[in-house]
């Protein structure tokens, strides 16, 4: 099978989509898939990898479409993820499935949706021509597909419901490692730390999780909060999160490669993930935080499935509100045995979601859209 993934946001370039699609392809190609994907022009990573990356697009407008088409005549099936930041406002990606059926009608177009429920109604309606057109549907999250499908103009094409696994392998981790990372981090002996992880942005609650911090030592609590991630882009309000990040009992930990933040996660004791959008389940971030044991505190805002507190055992407070924000952590730092329960339940989270299932149910999906089960050479262990 030979299958092109197209993505906006790719490695170095700082994005949930572009790791999603990275660690996607790795675990396609590990099932024998002749994966390829295809994303803007621009500096090689260096990162070798089981795939081929073309990075040949000067840009996603529509000016490129033939081009893009070009390439992905040579394909059996064609997924878009979507959406990107690097797509920007260009209506070619979601007229590209249109265009590709008509040029290349062979090819099956699948599009991969990301936070359909979070997306303005005005980018909704720009996915029209795209959800129209076609051949398959993907989303991550299963509460998405009422609004998909309410812009399916000419009934739904075949779709699925593909969770995604966490973005962030779990590395080994000993007690000798674990207390060398926490020693790098800053974190004393005798403190308990909270991990933030991911892409900076007012909208993850990082100003809540701040307050909460400063009123948490301010009552004698003896804590660190480690934030790992970074902005991707600059705007007013950047330079006053920079300053609070100099806070006292803050380690702010930027530009962290995968393997970093794996070990900043052993480190910690649990996470604060507080979304202003509320929590679900293609939060691959709260999924790093699960996989890696730890207890997590976050939010139930109008993204959070009602079945969510079936899927996953959390800490859920109300979004956009620093005193509940605060109450919770403290009631994870202060009880031991809910912190065992939850670290628990945490680490069996991690055993049913992985990307070897994500790869297979993705295969299957494909294989049903061609009408066959399609040869796949799978590597050898070595």
């Amino acid at each position: 099978m030979k299958l092109l993934i197209v993505v906006g946001d790719f490695p170095p370039f700082v994005s949930g989509i572009g790791d999603y699609t990275d660690l996607l392809a790795r675990s396609l190609s590990a099932q024998g898939v002749d994966v390829t994907v295809l994303t803007l022009a621009g500096k090689d990573d260096g990162v070798s990898r089981p795939y081929l990356v073309r990075r040949e697009m000067p840009s996603f407008t529509m000016k490129d479409m033939d081009r893009a088409t070009q390439i992905a005549s040579e394909f059996d099936v064609v997924n878009i993820q979507y959406p990107g930041v690097h797509y920007g406002r260009s209506p070619m990606m979601n007229l590209f499935a249109a265009y590709l059926r008509r040029r290349a009608p062979r090819v099956k177009s699948t599009v991969t949706i990301h936070d359909c429920r979070v997306m303005r109604w005005r980018w909704r309606l720009r996915t029209w021509p795209m959800l129209n057109s076609v051949g398959g549907i993907i989303h991550v999250d299963p509460g998405d597909w009422p609004y998909i499908a309410s812009w399916c103009t000419f009934g739904a094409p075949p779709h699925e419901c593909i969770p995604i696994a966490s973005n962030v392998e779990v590395l080994p981790c000993s007690s000798e490692q674990r207390a060398k990372w926490r020693s790098e981090l800053g974190i004393a002996e005798r403190e308990m730390a909270i991990a933030y992880f991911g892409i900076i942005y007012p909208h993850k609650g990082i100003d809540e999780l701040l307050t909460a911090h400063a009123k948490l030592r301010q009552k004698g609590s003896a804590m660190r909060t480690v934030i790992i991630g970074q902005f991707d882009r600059e705007e007013p309000w950047c330079e006053p999160l920079r300053k609070r990040f100099g806070d006292a009992g803050v380690t702010w930990v930027p530009n962290a490669s995968l393997t970093r933040v794996s070990e900043c996660l052993h480190a910690c004791d649990l996470a604060a993930l507080p979304f202003h959008s509320g929590t679900s389940t293609n939060r691959s971030s709260m999924l790093a935080a699960l996989g890696h044991g730890l207890p997590t505190v976050t939010t139930n805002g109008p993204a959070t499935p009602k079945e969510i507190a079936s899927l996953f055992d959390l800490v859920l407070v109300p979004p956009k509100d620093a005193i509940a924000l605060e109450r919770g952590i403290e009631s994870v730092l202060t009880d031991r045995a809910l912190r065992g329960r939850l670290r628990e339940s945490a680490l069996r989270t991690r055993a049913r979601t992985t990307w070897q299932g994500t790869a297979n149910q993705h295969v299957a999906f494909f294989e049903r859209l061609l009408g066959k089960s399609v040869p796949r050479e799978v590597p050898c262990a070595s």
